[in-house]
């Protein structure tokens, strides 16, 4: 190979890296968030959908409550995604005037997400890299799609997964067959009906079970839910009515003051609707020779 052929090479070379570094530089800048908000300044959350109910959020303190259009604990990993939605990085920004908004079902939008006083509007999502057109003020971004439990327009899924918040102090638990009451002690437990299940340890286990009952997802309850068995849970505080929908093959109980479903994992049903079975006592062994030893020796020829 001449020289000639040689400095050609080289120069292809140079270039293919110049270009790859300036590549990768592109790739490395981040974009601008898509609001003004920390994190942390954001307190109340509302999210709409055409034709439903707001859904609205306010953060009390350190916690996040949903005071629309039901009040309850929330889920807080639902939650930090709608929060994150104020320091999202924004992937492309144009400005409104520049695009068709219709075309890209921002007028009217599919949702729209306020954080405080800001209004984002949500649009499709397009179909390259599967990012959602969002509409912040006279701009227009482009962000990764959020989660679609935390923006649809189902509310149950922001609500806590745990069946009790972790204050609650249980009094009286009552499934079908079984109740279980606090004493007059205030720390001793009692069953009705007594049985030889009824141990401390179980009993304790079987309150247990329910202060730190978590159902592995939540649904809106149907509105043709039928009658189920009863489940009271009285509480220091009030008294939360459950109904017990079915066993198989997960365990769902509805919460119809919320209108949530619980889906629970079948092992819990062992746990929160009987007392675990005393263990069996064990098997003795079979006795073994005990002939004295001289009645042994004068058998012996």
């Amino acid at each position: 190979m001449n020289r000639m052929a040689i400095n050609g090479a080289l120069v292809l070379v140079v270039a293919g890296l110049a270009a790859a570094l300036v590549f990768t530089q592109k790739k490395e800048e981040k974009g601008a968030p898509l609001t003004t908000l920390g994190a942390d300044a954001v307190k109340a959350i509302t999210i709409e959908h055409p034709g439903q109910p707001s859904m609205k959020l306010e953060k009390d303190g350190m916690l996040w409550k949903l005071v629309a259009p039901v009040q309850a604990a929330t889920d807080p990993f639902e939650v930090a995604t709608l929060v994150n939605l104020a320091t999202q990085e924004t992937r492309r920004t144009l400005p409104a005037s520049e695009v068709k908004l219709g075309e890209l079902k921002l007028d009217p939008p599919q949702f729209t997400v306020t954080l405080n006083d800001q209004k984002l509007e949500f649009g499709d999502v397009e179909p390259l890299e599967y990012r959602r057109y969002v509409k912040h003020g006279d701009t227009v971004a482009l962000i990764d799609d959020p989660s679609g439990t935390s923006v649809d327009a189902d509310y149950s899924d922001l609500v806590a997964k745990e069946l009790l918040p972790g204050s609650a102090e249980i009094d009286k638990i009552e499934v079908p067959g079984l109740s279980v009451a606090r004493g007059a002690d205030g720390k001793s437990w009692a069953a009705t009906p007594a049985s030889a299940a009824a141990t401390t340890d179980a009993l304790a286990a079987f309150v247990d079970a329910w202060q730190h009952a978590r159902a592995m997802w939540n649904a809106r309850m149907p509105d043709d839910a039928g009658k189920g068995e009863p489940i009271t849970l009285t509480l220091k505080d009030g008294v939360v009515n459950l109904v017990l929908v079915s066993r198989e093959p997960q365990l769902i109980i509805d919460r119809p003051d919320l209108r949530i479903r619980y889906s629970l994992s079948k092992a819990d049903e062992d746990k929160l609707l009987k007392l675990a079975e005393p263990p069996k006592p064990a098997e003795s062994e079979p006795a073994k020779d005990a002939r004295p030893a001289a009645a042994a020796s004068s058998a012996k020829p």
